[in-house]
């Protein structure tokens, strides 16, 4: 074959492998002058998707390309001038080859293409040699393949985002007032939007921290404009969603309320309907979050009294309080919405579903014992047409990231899973045919969920955690040494697992007796005044504080003494169990109707 004929299969061989959704503009002459061609990306209704889904190709075939470093890479020659000409584009390009007699398509970008770069820098050869690695292969209906590559694009195109920047900065020196300030706009529109992209990596690597310090040093920037502390400022609050640096309860909702009224006031500052909405959107769904967490705590903790008891009307008035609370709050979020699809804002509207669908999934559990029938109809139907809509805009939209969070919560949850009747995947796939392989991902790990345990069937870490967030949410945090209730609560938690005590000697127990209002309304056995016993000798020892101090205070006074140090030490009984042995809750029960006859006669 001749050079014309290898060019010309090369080309039909590169058209016929690429995805249907790339619209290839050839730009050869007959010369063989400039770019081979020109790809931009066009969506499932066949519209060009604009600016940063165009690049450049340079199509080369050869009837058979030489690999080196054990087939690894393909080696492909190119005069020093063409690749400075590929390097001065604005645009990104890509360099494909193609091997015509294996009909195999090779590719690697040009433009960020730091060996590239080095050669045409330090090289004074008129050929140099450019490396195509064997992984960057492209096949046919291979979308992965061809994913790879558009990443790459994306990567020139950040690229090239910082390059002008610097030439903007370097040409500054030679402008003119006016003209000045039209750069400095410019380049303030690339520096920030470099930030975006570094924000949005470190999310990517769970730097949390990181995040929250150049969040922090954007927003607080007299310099930054209003938009893109705005976007900084959504950073922080997804980081904080995701890795709070408080362990308070109230200091947590205190800042995201914060954070909501920061995003209002730069949404007014720049005075664009999409931020406003956004920021308005944010805070209702932030609000309504904490007000369905304190409500379902009340609602709950309520079963644990009496149902004729004082405290149980007392607390279930406050929970029908919070309840009509939380209706007319998601009245406004249902108000919000509709007008998100009048205004045709989907992405907004997606993003308002994705921090409501937790929240909706806590209160349909309780609005089903407090909402009525018609109410309980109206929430799903609503929902269920809200998710659908969600789901189809960022299936066209081709978004994975929140794809993936839809399908997989409502997947899990089943609360969910009762009201969104229509087939999810069935409705991503008909505007989305690529995302199958992630959907069958996804039903993998939905099969292979593990089942919700019962309380007793966790472990004693997560028992606590599960009772130290019920607490938090009813204003009784563990974490706060101001709070009376939260530090009666921290001294139940610590007084959770006698292990360290029981397990000094098979004659010890610890009897518990859950007092007060408090220790009802959590269910949690240990908010008492607990009971130490030597069921052998008879011992006995009564606490209000920490258990184990009152067991082995060994530097007290003699009145000080503890229980350890005062009967356990010396005594020629004390039989130490297993090491490996835990204390459980099932275990109490059972060693407490062992000994009811002695316990019973212990009055504190």
């Amino acid at each position: 074959m001749n050079a014309g004929e290898i060019g010309a299969a090369a080309g039909r061989i590169f058209n016929y492998k690429a995805p249907l959704n790339w619209i290839i503009r050839s730009q050869e002459d007959q010369d063989d002058h400039g770019i081979d061609c020109e790809i931009e990306l066009k969506d499932s209704n066949g519209k060009a998707l604009g600016q940063e889904s165009v690049f450049k190709i340079q199509l080369k075939g050869q009837e058979n390309c030489s690999f080196i470093e054990d087939g690894q890479k393909l080696s492909f020659s190119v005069t020093r001038a063409r690749l400075q000409y590929y390097l001065k584009f604005n645009i990104p390009v890509i360099l494909v080859v193609v091997e015509v007699s294996s009909e195999d398509i090779y590719w690697v970008s040009v433009t960020d293409n730091q060996e590239i770069l080095k050669k045409v820098r330090d090289s004074s050869t008129d050929t140099l040699a450019v490396h195509l690695p064997e992984e960057n292969k492209l096949e046919r209906n291979d979308s992965a393949a061809f994913g790879k590559m558009l990443v790459a694009v994306q990567e020139c195109w950040d690229f090239l985002s910082l390059r002008d920047l610097k030439l903007a900065v370097n040409n500054c020196k030679t402008l003119q007032p006016e003209a000045l300030n039209t750069c400095i706009e410019q380049v303030g529109d690339a520096l920030f939007k470099a930030y975006h992209i570094k924000l949005e990596q470190l999310m990517v690597k769970g730097s949390y921290p990181q995040v929250f310090k150049q969040a922090s040093d954007l927003i607080n920037s007299p310099v930054v404009p209003s938009k893109d502390r705005f976007i900084a400022a959504l950073y922080y609050f997804f980081a904080f969603d995701i890795k709070p640096y408080t362990q308070l309860k109230s200091d947590e909702a205190l800042e995201k309320i914060k954070l909501c009224d920061y995003l209002i006031h730069c949404a007014r500052e720049q005075r664009e309907s999409a931020y406003r909405l956004t920021a308005i959107a944010k805070a209702r769904c932030t609000v309504f979050f904490i007000k369905i967490e304190q409500l379902n705590a009340l609602h709950h903790t309520n079963d644990h009294f009496k149902t004729d008891s004082f405290e149980f009307l007392y607390m279930n008035r406050a929970a029908n309080t919070q309840y009509h609370e939380a209706c007319m709050r998601l009245q406004k979020i249902i108000n919000l919405c509709h007008r998100l699809i009048r205004q045709s804002q989907f992405n907004i509207l997606a993003d308002v579903m994705k921090d409501l669908t937790m929240s909706i999934g806590i209160f349909k559990s309780i609005h089903k014992a407090r909402g009525t029938d018609d109410a309980i109809t109206f929430l799903d139907e609503w929902f269920e047409s809200m998710i659908y809509m969600s789901l189809t805009y960022l299936a066209m939209v081709k978004n994975l990231g929140k794809i993936e969070h839809f399908y997989l919560f409502i997947s899990i949850q089943k609360g969910l899973k009762e009201i969104v009747q229509f087939d999810m995947r069935e409705l991503i796939l008909d505007h989305f045919p690529d995302s199958q392989e992630l959907l069958d991902h996804l039903d993998s790990i939905v099969v292979n969920q593990k089942k919700p345990k019962p309380l007793y069937e966790a472990s004693i870490e997560e028992q606590k955690q599960f009772f130290a967030d019920m607490a938090k949410n009813l204003g009784m945090d563990p974490d706060d040494p101001t709070s009376r209730e939260g530090q009666f609560i921290a001294i139940g938690l610590a007084n959770y697992d006698p292990t360290n005590i029981i397990g000094h000697c098979e004659h010890m127990f610890v009897d518990y007796r859950p007092r007060g209002m408090i220790a009802q309304q959590l269910g949690m056995h240990s908010l008492s005044m607990p009971i130490m016993t030597c069921l052998k000798h008879k011992y006995i020892v009564g606490t209000g504080n920490l258990l184990i101090e009152a067991f082995d205070n060994s530097g007290g006074s003699e009145f000080m003494l503890g229980f350890k140090q005062r009967h356990c030490d010396k005594c020629s009984d004390c039989s130490p169990r297993f090491d490996d042995w835990v204390w459980n809750m099932k275990w109490q029960q059972e060693e407490r109707t062992k000994h009811v006859e002695w316990l019973d006669k212990i009055n504190f």
